[in-house]
């Protein structure tokens, strides 16, 4: 992994001198229907291992997501990507056998909660290496964490806090088919450093009026392998499903 950083920051500096002719701007939000698998663990024995289908019930939801992007004319300078993702979920289950998490034991048939917030909030800067009919920006991402993960019955509660904030690789490229205004696109955020790794990827088509007004329909996974070797604290859990969503460009 060390070696994409490697290569995705030499390619940044060699980019240095590349400029935007014009000011550019863009703003969207979209809807992502998430399906949630996996695993969570908060003890050494994995015996305790929970998961959070079968387990903890969670089901498909709903979220929004914003994203707002700044390219401007100035060498040098990298360009800016605000972004904010949502994943909150929170159900009510019962376990069926006794669980030791984080040192609470839950007996079964004992009726709980559990609440997952992996929300995240993204600081990009980037450089545009192409700009035309194929795009191709490259860049790395400050990914903020500040939540993490919980259960909790009538008697007790335990969980482990996901406060992190982490350096991902991020590239992006889209392709206009000529005369029509549609495109096809992805973007990408990946990580990977002792035994955890982030993988954050979409891909999309989308349909731009000459107005700047557009709309965009995907497929997005995040996939997150988690791993605190101090307190035996895990997670391996992944994200994914369709979105739709409207952005304004200028």
């Amino acid at each position: 992994m060390k070696n994409i950083y490697i290569v995705a920051i030499s390619i940044m500096l060699s980019a240095g001198g590349l400029k935007a002719d014009t000011v550019g701007f863009q703003v969207g939000a979209n809807i992502w229907q998430q399906s949630f698998s996996g695993k969570v663990l908060a003890d050494s024995n994995s015996t305790n291992t929970i998961d959070i289908e079968d387990d903890l019930a969670y089901d498909d939801e709903q979220a929004s997501n914003f994203y707002v992007a700044l390219e401007h004319p100035i060498p040098l300078l990298p360009n800016i990507r605000l972004a904010q993702t949502e994943i909150d979920v929170s159900e009510a289950s019962t376990f069926n056998r006794n669980i030791d998490f984080d040192g609470e034991i839950y007996n079964v048939n004992e009726e709980i909660t559990s609440s997952s917030d992996l929300s995240h909030t993204d600081v990009t800067l980037y450089y545009e290496l192409l700009d035309n009919w194929i795009s191709l920006d490259v860049g790395i991402t400050a990914r903020i964490f500040s939540e993490g993960f919980n259960i909790q019955s009538l008697t007790t509660s335990s969980g482990f806090e996901l406060d992190e904030t982490l350096p991902l690789v991020y590239l992006a490229t889209k392709f206009d088919l000529p005369l029509s205004g549609l495109y096809v696109g992805a973007h990408a955020n990946v990580i990977s450093y002792d035994g955890n790794s982030i993988v954050d990827y979409s891909i999309n088509l989308g349909y731009e009026t000459k107005l700047g007004l557009g709309i965009e329909a995907g497929f997005r996974s995040l996939k997150l392998d988690y791993e605190e070797d101090s307190d035996d604290e895990a997670a391996d859990i992944t994200i994914d499903g369709g979105y739709v969503g409207l952005f304004y460009h200028f």
